[in-house]
C-alpha cells in the first residue's frame, strides 16, 4: 500500500499536514480520538501515487536526519536573547514577543503577502487551527503558543498564487515543509521559515482535563500567561500558569505544576523519538531561554537562534529598525539550557522501546542513537511509558479525564515545589490505573 496510513497505525504520525498538502485527490484528512491524539486518515479516493510517502517526516525518504553533522544542533550562526520594543506585543506575548514582531516587520516592509500561523478559538473544547493571514492587522490575536496538535501544513494549498509566504511552525511542520519543497516547486513561495523550539506536543485531551473543572460555556486556554496578578498572587514569566479564559469573561488559573504533572500522560510515542527540538531546518528559531543567565524571569524574554543567511539578514534588519532589543549569547549555554545531551539518551531509549508497538514502519526512528550504551533500566522505563500510552489511547474521554484529574489532585495533596519531583512521585500513583 503506497500511502501513509501505516504511519498512523504505527503511532508515528506527527500530524504535520505535509501529506494532505501534497495529495492530488484530497484523499487525506486528520482526525483526533478521545485521547486527543491526532493522525492522518487515508480514504478510498487514494490512487496510491506515493507522494504522501515521499513527504512524511516519519518515513523521511529525503533523509533529512542525515544532513547535519549533529542533527540535534544543526547549523547555528548566532544566538540572541531579547524582546520586542512594541509594548503591546511584549505584554501580550508568552515570552519576549519576538515571533509576532518578526511577522509584523515582514508585513509592514511588504516582504510577505501572507503568513501561516496557528490560533486558538473559543469552544466547548478549545479549537486550535492553522490560519492564513493576508495582513498584519490584529496580529496580537495570534500570539501565545498552542501546546496541542494541529496539521499546520494542510493549509498550504491555500497559498497558491501568493508570491511570498512566512510560516511559523514546530520542528515536525518545518521538516514536512522541507520535504515538500524538495519534491515540488508548488511550495517555493515559502520564503521565511520561523521555527519554534519544541520539547513535545501534548495530545489534545489535556485541554478537556483543564476545561473539566468549570462549566462556563465556550473557552480557550492560555498555556503560559505571564506577569499578572490574580487576587493577591503574582505570576511571573518563569512560573507562568495555565489560564482558562471563558467567552463570558470569567478566567481561572491552573498552577503550572499541573501541566508538568500531565506532560508524560499526554505525550504521544512520535514525540518521544523526535530529535529535532531546536528546529534545525528553520531560518530563525524562537523559544524560551531556559537555563540561560541574565534573563528577565519576571516579564519574559525570547531566545532567538539564527540558522541561515536569510534569517541573519532579517534579524539584522529588525534590530536596525529598533523593533527588537537583543544581546548575543553563547551556543553552549543554549544547548545546556535546552538539555540537548540528555535528549540524546532519551531518544536512544525510546527508539529501542518502539518495538512494543505491534505495527511497524520502515523508518530511521527505530534505530536512533543505536551506538549509545544505554542501561536496561532506561529502555525498560521507556517501554513502560509507551505501553501506558497505548492503553490510554483506547479509553473513552470520561475515564481519561478521571485519571488525569486524580493525578492533579495528588499534586495538590503532595505540595511539592519541584515539578520533576512531582512527576517522579506520580509514577507510583499510576499503578492504580493499570
Amino acid at each position: 500500500m503506497e500511502n501513509i496510513q501505516s504511519v498512523s497505525d504505527a503511532f508515528m504520525c506527527s500530524n504535520c499536514g505535509a501529506c494532505k498538502a501534497i495529495c492530488p485527490k484530497n484523499a487525506i484528512s486528520f482526525e483526533s480520538n478521545s485521547f486527543g491524539r491526532m493522525y492522518a486518515i487515508v480514504n478510498n479516493q487514494c490512487i496510491e501515487c506515493g507522494l504522501c510517502v515521499k513527504v512524511c517526516p516519519s518515513l523521511d525518504k529525503n533523509e533529512l536526519h542525515k544532513i547535519f553533522q549533529d542533527r540535534y544542533v544543526g547549523v547555528i550562526r548566532k544566538v540572541y536573547v531579547g524582546k520586542s520594543t512594541d509594548e503591546y506585543y511584549y505584554k501580550n506575548a508568552q515570552s519576549g514577543g519576538a515571533c509576532i514582531t518578526i511577522l509584523d516587520y515582514l508585513f509592514k516592509t511588504k516582504a510577505i503577502d501572507c503568513a501561516v500561523v496557528c490560533k486558538m478559538y473559543y469552544g466547548k473544547s478549545p479549537i486550535v487551527q492553522a490560519v492564513l493571514l493576508d495582513s498584519g492587522e490584529q496580529l496580537g490575536e495570534y500570539q501565545k503558543s498552542c501546546y496541542t496538535p494541529v496539521d499546520l501544513l494542510s493549509i498550504l494549498k491555500s497559498t497558491n498564487g501568493k508570491g511570498s509566504v512566512a510560516l511559523v511552525g514546530l520542528p515536525c511542520h518545518i521538516q514536512g515543509l522541507e520535504s515538500l519543497m524538495r519534491i515540488s516547486n508548488k511550495f517555493s513561495n515559502i520564503k521565511f521559515r520561523i521555527g519554534l523550539i519544541c520539547d513535545r506536543t501534548l495530545c489534545g485531551g489535556i485541554q478537556d482535563v483543564m476545561m473539566s473543572y468549570h462549566n462556563e460555556g465556550p473557552a480557550k486556554i492560555i498555556w503560559r500567561k505571564k506577569d499578572f496578578y490574580k487576587g493577591n498572587k503574582y505570576y511571573p514569566y518563569k512560573t507562568a500558569p495555565v489560564t482558562v479564559v471563558y467567552e463570558n469573561g470569567k478566567e481561572y488559573v491552573i498552577p503550572n505544576c499541573h501541566r508538568f504533572a500531565l506532560k508524560d500522560f499526554f505525550t504521544p510515542p512520535r514525540c518521544r523519538v523526535c530529535y529535532d527540538k531546536l528546529n534545525s531546518f528553520s531560518d530563525i528559531v524562537l523559544g524560551d531561554p531556559w537555563g540561560m543567565s541574565k534573563i528577565d524571569w519576571q516579564k519574559g524574554e525570547s531566545v532567538i537562534v539564527v540558522r541561515t543567511r536569510i534569517g541573519e539578514h532579517l534579524i539584522d534588519e529588525i534590530v536596525a529598525a529598533e523593533k527588537l532589543v537583543l544581546s548575543e549569547r553563547n551556543v553552549t549555554e543554549l544547548l545546556s539550557g535546552q538539555h540537548i545531551e540528555e535528549r540524546r539518551r532519551q531518544i536512544g531509549a525510546y527508539s529501542r522501546a518502539l518495538k512494543v508497538i505491534p505495527m511497524k514502519i520502515n523508518s530511521y526512528l527505530y534505530t536512533q542513537e543505536d551506538k549509545l550504551n544505554l542501561s536496561t533500566k532506561e529502555i525498560f522505563l521507556a517501554q513502560k511509558e509507551i505501553k501506558k500510552f497505548i492503553v490510554r489511547d483506547k479509553k473513552d474521554k470520561k475515564d481519561l479525564i478521571r485519571e488525569a484529574r486524580f493525578i492533579i489532585m495528588m499534586v495538590k495533596t503532595m505540595k511539592y515545589v519541584d515539578n520533576f519531583l512531582i512527576v517522579k512521585a506520580l509514577r507510583k500513583i499510576e499503578q492504580l490505573f493499570r
